[in-house]
């Protein structure tokens, strides 16, 4: 994809202003909350049997029990986004997505080729109007998402559910995630709306350009989606809480869209994986946020894009010492927090404010930026 022909100064989200309701970390709280006790009236027995299939040896570490709830959740949410293309697909469609996927994660040369070839798959799949379907084949649905490349993570997830609910016949599985995420998206909609206003729009636009573009599945997303991470994050952030104040060093990974320059004109210091701000620009928001870590013991790194993340953790993955704050927007953090956790890293999340990289985002390209004290308090937690 070319980035010069990005969509459009439409912002999908922004969290920074207050909406009549409180702010956003206010509301945030609250639904996480609902979500957490709405989860356990309707879905309890569920959890009950996956953490006690998980625990019999498919996991090697349990985690909360919220970060299940999300689990079953983001299910019955792409179940409703995605279910009736995944049924539509053809099955040579599906095995070429997941071939290209293979591609342009392990043959770097056929990179770019496999990218136009997907960005081509996937404005034919969304322009093409699929019909609904009464019923979703779960296992088909999961194949799509990993083969699309866009929901790897959540694949891996959603595998280990249907494994479960086999095992201990749960024939109401698809009805329940279905009301799950039936009662999530309007209250989601409700309290959370104000700050994702933009999304609709901007999806608009995009498929109104036609574009082949490889990122396609990423910039569509709806609002039920932006926020089915929003609470995740939360979710997960306190699942994460005890394992993450237990190691003392604290080190922070931003998005390289933070930088005041592009990749190329920034002059930050790369040793390995470890690319570190040397304030060649006074107004970059890293180099203001690394002043910051310096005078309160923690550090901070620039991680240029969400595609070297896993890389990035990887290279953590021994430090015993050490917890992660990953910054992101909505739509990485989910995903992120399934690899933190599938490595054994100890983290917290914090939201950009807004998106705003020249990649996806923004045509020009628009510095972003954080709640500092929203930082602070997380690295000091």
């Amino acid at each position: 994809m070319n980035p010069d022909s990005s969509v459009s100064t439409i912002r999908p989200y922004d969290i920074g202003p207050s909406a009549p309701h409180g702010r956003f970390l206010d509301v945030l709280k609250t639904l996480a909350d609902e979500f957490v006790v709405e989860a356990e009236a309707r879905a309890g027995d569920l959890l009950d049997g996956h953490m006690a299939f998980l625990g019999s040896g498919e996991e090697d570490a349990l985690r909360s029990r919220g970060e299940y709830a999300i689990e079953l959740l983001t299910f019955g949410i792409l179940r409703a986004e995605y279910g009736a293309l995944a049924s539509s697909a053809s099955d040579a469609v599906v095995r070429r997505l997941a071939e290209l996927w293979r591609l342009r994660s392990e043959d770097l040369p056929r990179k770019a080729e496999a990218d136009r070839e997907r960005g081509g798959i996937f404005l034919d799949l969304l322009a093409s109007s699929a019909p609904p379907t009464a019923v979703v084949d779960d296992e088909r649905l999961v194949e799509w998402l990993s083969a699309t490349g866009e929901f790897v993570q959540e694949a891996l997830r959603m595998r280990l559910w249907l494994s479960s609910a086999a095992v201990f016949r749960f024939d109401d599985f698809q009805r329940v995630t279905d009301e799950l995420a039936a009662w999530f998206v309007p209250r989601a909609q409700e309290l959370l709306g104000a700050w994702t206003r933009g999304v609709a729009a901007f999806r608009g636009h995009v498929l109104a350009r036609g574009e082949m573009r490889e990122d396609l599945f990423l910039i569509t997303r709806g609002e039920p989606l932006y926020h089915l991470n929003m609470v995740g994050s939360e979710v997960m952030n306190r699942g994460f809480l005890p394992g993450y104040r237990g190691r003392p060093g604290k080190v922070v990974l931003v998005p390289g869209c933070m930088r005041a320059r592009d990749d190329v004109s920034c002059r930050a210091k790369r040793e390995g994986l470890d690319i570190s701000c040397t304030h060649c620009h006074p107004d970059c928001g890293v180099a203001s946020l690394d002043a910051l870590a310096r005078e309160r013991g923690f550090r901070v790194y620039v991680v240029p894009h969400a595609s070297t993340f896993t890389a990035w953790l990887k290279h953590w993955r021994k430090d015993e010492a050490t917890s992660l704050v990953a910054v992101a927007c909505p739509l990485h953090l989910v995903p992120g927090g399934y690899e933190m956790r599938a490595l054994g890293l100890e983290a917290q999340c914090v939201l950009l404010q807004y998106s705003g990289c020249r990649r996806h985002w923004d045509p020009t390209g628009v510095p972003t930026r954080l709640d500092r004290e929203r930082l602070l308090e997380v690295v000091e937690q």
